[in-house]
Formats: C-alpha cells, structure tokens, sequence
C-alpha cells in the first residue's frame, strides 16, 4: 500500500514536472515568435517630394544597404508640399523615417508622430537647425547636410588659388552664424575676410559689388535667401565683369562659369546614411549631425587656364582634403 502511494505521488510530481517543462517550451517558443516577428516587421521608411523621382542615384545605394540586414523592409512614400496633414500613411512597423531634401523633411512636422526617429539628408545644416528648433518635441533627429564645413571649402581655395590673399564672401539671414567660424579659419590660413550681409534677394547686388572691389576671390556659400539656384547666375555674371573668381558650391556652378567646387552627390550621401541606419537599428540611437565625408572636387580647367592657374587634377584636390582633415 506504502508502494502504491509512493508511486501515486511520484506520478503526480512526474506529471507536474512535464507541464512545467511543456510550459516553458511553449513560453520560450511565444517569445522567440515575438521576437521574429518584430524583427521581420521593422520598416524603414524613406520620404521624398515626388516618389523618389531623381533621388535614385541616393535612395539606391541606401536601399541595397539596408535590405542587407534579414528582416528589414524598405518603403519610398511621397511629401508633397501640397499634401494635407494626416494624409501620409506610415506602415505601423515603421522604425525610422530618412526624410530626402528640404521639403520632406519640412512636410514631415505637420505630418506624422513626432515622436517618431528622423534621419534628414541632402538639406543644409542651417535648414536643419531651424527645423529642430521649431520642433516642440523630444523627437530623436539627426542629419547629414548637403552643404560642406568651412575648413574643406577654404582649402580647396587655397589649392586652386594659393596666391590669393582676400576672400569675399555675401551672407545672408540663413548663414550670419557662420560668419566667426568663416573669420576664424581664413585668420588661421594668414587670410583676410570680407563679409557684408544681404538681407532679401534684392539687396544681393550692390553687396556683392561693394565686396567684389577688394577681393580676390569670391567664396559662394549656399543660403536658401541670398546665395541660391535663382541667383547664381547674376552673382557669376557680377563677379565676371570684376574678374574675380568664384569658388562655387555644387557641379552646376562650376558649368557655369565658377572656378571651382566642392560637393557631395546624392549617391555619396546615399552611401553615408546607409551605416548611420544601420547604427540606429542596433543601438537605437541615431549619431549627431554632421557635414558629409565623402565629397567630389570639380575644376573648371578653362576658368583656370584663362587665369594663367596651374590646378592639380581633380582627384588629387580630393585626396589632399582628405589628408588635411584626417579622413581616410
């Protein structure tokens, strides 16, 4: 009888023992479906103005990048200007948001959870600062600016005009703050500055014609109220008639009629973001804004020819700038 009992107990203990180890199985399987399901659900949502059209050449290469890591998606929604707050729909598994140009990243305020992580690209650093400025959220935010650090635009100057020794520059609202660190690293290089403000469009001429008569060169610094896409012509067309060189911002300057630039393309700040989401993913916090690294050099060989200027090719240019900011 004390046998039988014994072996009811020890059967009863036995059975408990399975459903407590059937029930951990069935727990760790419910976790690990979770946690598949999560990783497989995250979305990564790139906003552009008009559906990714002519941002190919960056939304690509941070694509491919991204759908590198198993489980993740990729989704391309469009911001128009136009478009009535609400109106985006994001996936409900969207992870991060990597706003393309000004105007995504401007339509973005008024037009999802603010909460939600932002990675701007291809806008300037003084748009970017306005836009966190005005933001009245804890949201986590962080860019990479379409324009170039000071330092990297005066040294391509000195490469391709080591004998000139003042530098004009028009500044506008958009980019006075910039203006010490401007003074602070031509001092540094035994370089004079001269900067004088424009307020508006309107006031860009007789500015840049009172800052042309005692420069050298004309260092052109892109600000969305002064010095942009709608003025570039009258400023390269002033700065010809005093022939005085301008070192430009971007490919196109360089076209028409600038000596110089320094740029990144969409495709080398496609290439940037792509580990800075990938960095997101893992620790869940995005790194603090920054000028690109990557960056393009373009000479304008018959402004330099007309000169009488013996400019190293472009590649060399690129890889001295590397070498003086340390860039690998």
């Amino acid at each position: 009888m004390f046998a039988r009992a014994y072996s009811t107990k020890s059967c009863a203990v036995s059975c408990r023992s399975d459903v407590a180890a059937w029930g951990i199985r069935l727990l760790c399987a419910l976790v690990l479906l979770i946690v598949t399901t999560c990783v497989r659900a995250n979305t990564v949502v790139i906003l552009t103005p008009s559906q990714g059209l002519g941002y190919e050449e960056l939304i690509d290469p941070l694509r491919e990048d991204i759908l590198r890591n198993p489980g993740l998606k990729v989704q391309i929604l469009a911001s128009n200007s136009g478009t009535a707050p609400g109106a985006l729909r994001l996936p409900d598994d969207t992870v991060l948001i990597v706003t393309v140009g000004l105007q995504a990243a401007q339509s973005l305020l008024a037009l999802v959870d603010m909460r939600m992580p932002v990675l701007s690209v291809l806008l300037p650093r003084s748009s970017f600062e306005a836009i966190s400025n005005t933001s009245r959220s804890s949201r986590k935010h962080s860019a990479i600016f379409i324009d170039q650090p000071p330092n990297r635009q005066l040294d391509l100057l000195r490469s391709v005009m080591p004998l000139a020794r003042t530098i004009g520059l028009v500044f506008g609202p958009g980019t006075q703050q910039d203006i010490p660190a401007y003074k602070m690293l031509t001092a540094n290089r035994g370089l004079s500055l001269v900067a004088e403000r424009a307020e508006r469009e309107t006031e860009l001429y007789p500015v840049l014609q009172s800052v042309l008569r005692s420069s050298d060169v004309l260092l052109a610094i892109p600000d969305t109220s002064i010095v942009n896409a709608s003025t570039s012509q009258n400023l390269l067309l002033t700065s010809f008639r005093f022939r005085v060189p301008v070192i430009g911002y971007s490919a196109s300057y360089v076209r028409a009629g600038a000596l110089a630039a320094v740029y990144s393309t969409p495709r080398q700040i496609g290439v940037e973001a792509g580990p800075v989401v990938r960095q997101f993913l893992r620790s869940g916090n995005l790194p603090a804004a920054r000028y690109p690294r990557s960056f393009t050099v373009t000479v304008n060989r018959q402004m330099a020819d007309s000169l009488g200027l013996i400019v190293p090719e472009d590649a060399a240019i690129v890889q001295r700038l590397q070498q003086l900011e340390g860039i690998e």
